[in-house]
């Protein structure tokens, strides 16, 4: 892992530092869209509101100031998704309230939003799985991925992947205690308040 997010949200400060952004954008847009389509939108309108937040990182990245103490990237990150969905059901309604269609449309983005902490935390488990996919062997990741998040039995990775019980126990410790140093290194070392 070569950077940590305090690093990198420095480095996406610099519009010209393609790998900050690709980095970024692969961690970062997929939750976006992935928590857009959690609030009832569909595909196209979900893409747009990712696009919509990307858009709005990169003009204002500039003058968000990474101090833990003033507030988390997170909150900001949410505040803003959280603003554009707000905005996108309201057109929405306005929309429909011309037409006279208010029914069906449902807007609970006031609603408290674990949604998006649950998404938070299961991209950047993703990304550094990922990586950490670039950095073992084969039957490694796999036995990991089908043993602890696919959560199939000893027996059935075992045969599948034709290991013993004990080097799957050791493949668990050992993945585990790589994604969570990731993570660590991902997130600044602020498991505690993601």
């Amino acid at each position: 892992m070569n950077t940590t997010r305090a690093s990198l949200l420095l480095r996406v400060r610099d519009r010209d530092d393609a790998d900050a952004w690709r980095t970024f954008d692969a961690i970062y847009r997929p939750m976006l869209l992935r928590f857009a389509l959690a609030k009832g939108l569909g595909h196209d309108a979900a893409e747009e509101i990712a696009q919509q937040c990307m858009t709005a990182v990169g003009e204002h990245i500039g003058s968000f100031e990474y101090d833990p103490q003033k507030g988390r990237f997170k909150a900001w990150l949410r505040t803003m998704a959280h603003n554009k969905l707000r905005n996108f059901f309201r057109d929405r309604r306005m929309a429909q309230a011309e037409s006279g269609q208010l029914r069906g449309l449902e807007d609970d983005s006031d609603a408290p939003d674990e949604t998006f902490d649950k998404l938070w935390m299961q991209q950047h488990l993703w990304h550094c799985l990922g990586e950490l996919q670039r950095d073992v062997e084969p039957v490694t990741y796999d036995a990991f991925v089908a043993y602890v998040i696919e959560q199939k039995s000893v027996e059935e990775v075992c045969t599948a992947m034709n290991i013993k019980p004990n080097n799957l126990y050791t493949i668990k410790w050992r993945m585990t205690e790589k994604v969570a140093e990731r993570m660590r290194l991902l997130l600044d070392g602020a498991t505690d308040e993601l």
